[in-house]
């Protein structure tokens, strides 16, 4: 996907740009290529140069697509579309990652904390990401049942705080179970409910509301 995505952009831009804005454009990339060899080719400077000019360099080749945006409507909506697709082809990568990481445990590959399950898992709990984490330090690997799963507690405290982590590959949905105290908290960031495989109906048996 991210393989396409550049001629493509390349390929709307060119067509939504008068000649005269594709070649300010290009003298544009030119420009900030040029910079940046110039300051990854000097082996003296100090790295945190190299990476502040760099910040500097991206900071201003973001700002000039965002005006050429505003000042050309149609390459400003072809913009939004390749972002778009190129959010979706992670989304798609981050699933594909998940069947590679099934009977691997979540510290293993920091499914919590970084990628696809990350992010989703941030935006779907907020400050409740703290409770499932503590309760997911015993964690089983990630299984596949239907659907990709996970749960576990916090130590010594099996009974009464536990969560689980439920991922349906085909609807792309998310829910998580946050069991504090005893008492049971569902979290789902679609429509659907998800069916749960055996293991975690299991975990869940003897809770109420579970």
């Amino acid at each position: 996907m991210r393989k396409l995505t550049f001629p493509l952009l390349a390929l709307i831009s060119l067509a939504a740009c008068t000649q005269q804005q594709t070649e300010q454009a290009q003298q544009t990339a030119s420009a900030a290529v040029g910079a940046a060899a110039q300051a990854l080719g000097d082996a003296s400077a100090p790295l945190g140069d190299l990476k502040q000019h760099a910040s500097a360099v991206l900071g201003e080749a973001k700002q000039k697509v965002e005006q050429a945006g505003q000042d050309n409507p149609l390459l400003g909506a072809a913009v939004t579309i390749i972002k778009e697709a190129a959010g979706h082809g992670e989304e798609a990568a981050g699933w594909q990652q998940l069947e590679k990481q099934v009977g691997k445990y979540p510290t293993e590959t920091s499914l919590y904390s970084k990628g696809m399950v990350a992010e989703r898992l941030r935006a779907l709990l907020g400050d409740k990401l703290s409770v499932f984490n503590a309760n997911m330090q015993v964690s089983s690997p990630l299984q596949k049942d239907g659907v990709y799963y996970a749960s576990g507690n916090k130590p010594h405290e099996g009974g009464s705080e536990m969560a689980y982590l439920l991922l349906d590959p085909g609807s792309k949905e998310m829910e998580v179970g946050l069991v504090e105290n005893g008492k049971l908290t569902v979290y789902r960031d679609g429509k659907t409910e998800i069916a749960r495989p055996q293991d975690i109906r299991n975990m869940l048996s003897n809770l109420q509301g579970g």
